[in-house]
């Protein structure tokens, strides 16, 4: 179990922190030694050791850090929108004392659990905004008609169709006859006055 002598701190109150740090899966050829985060902006190294160190009694031998600096964009994803550029991000890389294995990610069927299906949804239209985005700031606006229907519009579509070769044809015969009425007669030799067009 690590010390506070070994890195010079004195021991500390435990405090519940404020601030938010995700740790990023490695990518395939990061060694297990070297563990990723996403910190605030005002974190600096001593901030990340300090935090490892009190909340999971990690000993870290040094941190590496920098700032991701995303391209300017449009605002609102339109053309002729005002350039802004997004906020930053810091990331901070650890070497750790001892090595951290992630664990192996579950397989398609066994994501269940974890509302796999709303994720991938949800990432398949996110794709799709960037796509149009990206497309409306070079002036190449897809129209409605060129887009993909989804599988809730394509079976309204289909729905819709059914219903207009089953419904019958509207005429005066069928809707007075849904209403309850039926045309009337009148009676033939019936005078009616001329109109005065003048006053008209």
């Amino acid at each position: 179990m690590a010390r506070f002598s070994d890195y010079g701190f004195s021991p500390l109150l435990p405090s519940r922190p404020s601030h938010i740090i995700a740790f990023i899966r490695p990518k395939p050829r990061q060694p297990p030694t070297m563990a990723t985060f996403v910190v605030p902006l005002k974190f600096n190294k001593l901030d990340l050791r300090d935090y490892l160190f009190h909340a999971y009694n990690v000993k870290v031998l040094a941190v590496r850090s920098f700032v991701n600096q995303p391209p300017p964009q449009r605002k609102n994803g339109v053309a002729n929108g005002k350039w802004y550029r997004p906020r930053s991000m810091k990331m901070m890389i650890a070497e750790l004392a001892q090595p951290f294995v992630w664990p192996d990610a579950p397989a398609v069927e066994d994501r269940t659990a974890f509302d796999y299906e709303i994720w991938n949804r949800m990432n398949s239209e996110r794709e799709k905004s960037i796509a149009h985005q990206s497309a409306a700031q070079e002036g190449d606006i897809i129209m409605r008609s060129q887009q993909k229907l989804s599988g809730d519009r394509r079976q309204l579509q289909n729905e819709a169709k059914k219903l207009l070769k089953s419904a019958p044809r509207w005429t005066s015969e069928t809707s007075a006859a849904t209403k309850g009425e039926a045309w009337t007669e009148v009676e033939e030799g019936v005078k009616l006055e001329a109109l005065d067009k003048k006053k008209y």
